[in-house]
């Protein structure tokens, strides 16, 4: 990414879809030019299954950002989630027989990576997490070292093909160029991590509309991934069914009132619901706080012993035992972090959006996180998605060659 550019990062999540067109500086240095977004009802657990509708919301969502910042988008950086989305640690070793690592060898390390994925599906990040140089293990840049065997720890993250191929499909129908593809956990965890957190090891959870994410970073490094295909779209439809009124009129309650639990007041604090009679007659009615938040508490439960469960049985959970960073809109529900920490017997951070945004005319709440994570991603220069573009290219110039010697010995 070149610096002073601009760039248009967007998130098409299961409840709605954000644009951010924002201009590039030196690191840590950019600034958002304009922001738009728009209700998404065509895309389930991170899947489109309405491209029509997508198209609209994302269409939309841009035009409203494009506005903003008086600029026409012509390429984007944009998300992808659920659980069709997965992350494994792979090793790739090269013999070197004794020389000085160049960057050629490193790219031909990556090259082999695709070995590991399966037909049906598409490496989306390949992020070195460790290398390992003869008997020395933990380096993280082997460039310039003299050995006789290089290995490399390899975030591989993969998606299957209909679903990523759906979501360029979308972006181009809005007449877009996609630039580069980014899992959402690595977006919130690039949105929330800062350096005074790198030397820890970081467990980052987005709280999203239709999916939970949990990503783990090494010292910095997005090391891995799992997701929960439950999040705050299910609280708001148990609050519809529960209490008779419409997705509206609970996504207002929950984000007003609602809470992770119930406290000693809640039976006497009460709040106005509109629920719907037989006749479709809206009657405005008192109801108990508690009786909201009994309805709250059980799917926040639900969702976070599921997390718990993933750290649990990931590589990682024992590495990664100290504290989580929650983010997303559902971070949002009062009374979050310290339910979230009894349960995941973790200390549970929270950051809010204002926290890196600080002297910014813009206001931006927790809903966004994944999008300014976007452009984080796209302001680094991320290392893997450069060197993915780069391997493709340098795929093509060993097929190339590979078909010329094969030619060569057969005819020759």
């Amino acid at each position: 990414m070149k610096k002073n550019s601009i760039i248009t990062a967007i998130d098409i999540g299961s409840t709605k879809v954000c644009c951010f067109i924002a201009h590039i500086g030196d690191l840590d240095n950019f600034r958002i030019l304009g922001i738009g977004y728009c209700l998404c009802l065509g895309v389930k657990s991170g899947v489109i299954v309405d491209m029509e509708s997508v198209e609209r919301s994302v269409a939309q969502a841009v035009d409203s950002a494009e506005k903003m910042a008086n600029f026409r988008s012509k390429s984007a950086y944009v998300s992808i989630s659920g659980k069709n989305v997965e992350s494994k640690i792979v090793s790739m070793t090269l013999n070197l027989g004794g020389k000085i690592i160049t960057e050629d060898d490193l790219l031909y390390l990556f090259s082999n990576c695709d070995k590991e994925v399966d037909q049906d599906r598409e490496v989306i990040h390949s992020i070195p997490v460790l290398y390992s140089v003869d008997s020395l293990n933990c380096i993280k840049d082997p460039l310039g070292m003299f050995a006789n065997q290089l290995t490399a720890k390899i975030n591989l993250v993969t998606v299957t093909k209909p679903q990523l191929h759906n979501v360029l499909l979308c972006l181009e129908r809005c007449h877009l160029d996609v630039v580069g593809i980014v899992a959402v956990g690595y977006a919130a965890g690039l949105c929330v991590i800062d350096e005074a957190d790198m030397p820890e090891n970081q467990i980052v959870i987005d709280f999203g509309g239709g999916n939970t994410s949990i990503a783990f970073f090494y010292n910095g490094v997005f090391c891995g991934s799992d997701t929960v295909p439950l999040g705050g779209k299910n609280i708001t439809n148990d609050i519809a069914y529960g209490l008779n009124i419409s997705i509206a009129n609970a996504e207002r309650l929950k984000t007003l009132h609602g809470a992770a639990f119930t406290s000693m007041t809640d039976n006497r604090d009460m709040i106005f619901a509109p629920m719907i009679e037989d006749s479709d007659i809206i009657n405005l009615q008192q109801i108990p706080k508690s009786a909201l938040n009994h309805i709250i508490q059980p799917r926040v439960e639900e969702i976070l012993i599921a997390v718990r469960n993933k750290i649990d049985g990931s590589a990682f959970g024992a590495d990664f035992s100290r504290s989580v960073t929650i983010t997303g809109g559902g971070s949002l529900i009062t009374g979050l972090r310290d339910f979230a920490s009894g349960i995941l017997n973790k200390k549970v951070k929270f950051k809010k959006m204002e926290d890196f945004l600080d002297g910014s005319d813009v206001q931006i709440s927790n809903n966004f996180s994944v999008a300014f994570g976007i452009i984080k991603f796209a302001q680094l220069n991320d290392y893997n998605f450069t060197k993915t573009k780069s391997l493709a290219e340098n795929r093509e110039k060993i097929d190339f060659w590979k078909k010329m010697l094969n030619w060569i010995e057969n005819n020759l």
